[in-house]
């Protein structure tokens, strides 16, 4: 047998099986088997990242940040974002796609500590705890993300990122007249908003429940002239006219009404009051949308007397 020829075809077999199997993969890309989803995720670069300091920080995600993305609004699969900062890790659990259909994918991200039963995490701001750089229940959540195995990258970036579901209020304290500093500040009450709601983390919907109440705040440092206090986290909510506000300064309460929006506490949007307090009263006034969303604002003015 001529041994160059039989070389020639076993070369020739072996290449037109190659470009088979190439263009089967093309044609199948699950030829293979199950294909498993690549994840990349961003905060979107319109809001900040809920701080222990009243502008935030970066709106980024970091090293060792969890989110949960749910395939098909059943299956929820765990991804950490790497030391490199940019690779999503589901570890030895990753979604795959078994065959060709179109997946809907979502994602959420609950600060560390948060407490889920079954499908739901239950919302009580009535407790506020920072830690981490994280409010306990700024929950975010993206859009539905529509893929299948031909584009197996779930791309929760730019119109997909994610977002907060719930809403901000900050109080800034000036000094007025007839006091020196804030010191004798001792807290402020928000009152007869609504506390609760339920997040369910299969569909990343906000429900409001009917539980209304007075959130306090009592951990207060203040020694200047002006005093940020930590973000609250809301409950986004309908708000007819005002909403009822008492300080405590000195042993003394002070009441006033803050305007509200008149589209209410919007889910993604934060509110900022300025409160200056004097001798004899309050003085409410500069209430304006910022930090997670500026497309909008508005003016709200206030007028309180102590009681």
């Amino acid at each position: 047998m001529n041994t160059k020829r039989t070389f020639f075809y076993t070369m020739l077999a072996a290449g037109l099986l190659a470009s088979c199997t190439n263009d089967e993969l093309a044609d199948n890309p699950l030829a293979d088997g199950p294909v498993a989803a690549q994840v990349t995720a961003d905060i979107s670069q319109t809001l900040t990242r809920v701080s222990a300091n009243a502008n935030g920080i970066s709106a980024s995600f970091t090293n060792g940040d969890i989110i949960n993305v749910v395939a098909d609004g059943s299956a929820t699969y765990v991804y950490t974002l790497q030391d490199n900062g940019t690779t999503w890790s589901a570890g030895n659990n990753p979604y795959y796609f078994q065959n060709r259909d179109i997946v809907s994918f979502q994602a959420w991200y609950a600060a560390p500590g948060y407490k889920k039963t079954g499908n739901a995490i239950e919302i009580n701001t009535k407790n506020q705890t920072v830690s981490s750089g994280w409010n306990q229940w700024d929950i975010l959540a993206t859009p539905v993300v529509k893929t299948d195995v031909t584009s197996p990258t779930v791309d929760f970036t730019g119109t997909n990122a994610f977002s907060h579901v719930m809403t901000q209020v900050t109080m800034v304290f000036k000094k007025g007249d007839g006091i020196s500093d804030l010191a004798a500040l001792e807290g402020y009450t928000l009152k007869s908003l609504t506390t609760d709601a339920t997040f369910n983390t299969l569909n990343c919907t906000l429900t409001p429940r009917t539980t209304t109440g007075d959130i306090t705040v009592t951990d207060i440092s203040a020694s200047d002239t002006e005093y940020t206090c930590t973000p609250l986290i809301l409950v986004p909510q309908t708000v007819t006219g005002t909403i009822a506000l008492e300080v405590a300064y000195n042993s003394q309460t002070y009441k006033a009404e803050l305007n509200a929006p008149t589209a209410g506490l919007q889910a993604g949007y934060s509110y900022t009051y300025t409160v200056t307090v004097s001798n004899t009263k309050l003085e409410v006034s500069n209430a304006a949308i910022s930090d997670w969303r500026t497309d909008r604002d508005f003016n709200g003015n206030g007028n309180a007397t102590l009681r």
